[in-house]
């Protein structure tokens, strides 16, 4: 498997975001290095939040290690949380 890239991050990332919710966005991903992670900042009408994901999350999803589970779950959280702010 190639090093994982804050390209590929965000591609991956855009993918299971849609496939979990199309009204969000992904505006940036960029890498945290004192937590080896990613931070992933979103946006859904108007609102915005940010999530952070592991790399072994990620490379995990990537190498199909337990299906997509990890990821859809740190990704789903993040994405609960702009639809909770968004209704009130």
């Amino acid at each position: 498997m190639e090093e994982l890239t804050v390209d590929i991050a965000e591609e991956t990332l855009r993918q299971v975001i849609g496939n979990l919710d199309k009204r969000v966005q992904v505006l940036a991903v960029s890498e945290i290095k004192k937590k080896d992670a990613y931070r992933v900042s979103l946006v859904k009408g108007g609102r915005s939040g940010s999530a952070d994901i592991g790399k072994d999350v990620i490379e995990g999803f990537l190498a199909g290690e337990g299906k997509d589970h990890g990821l859809r779950k740190a990704l789903g959280k993040a994405v609960s949380r702009l639809s909770i702010n968004y209704r009130t």
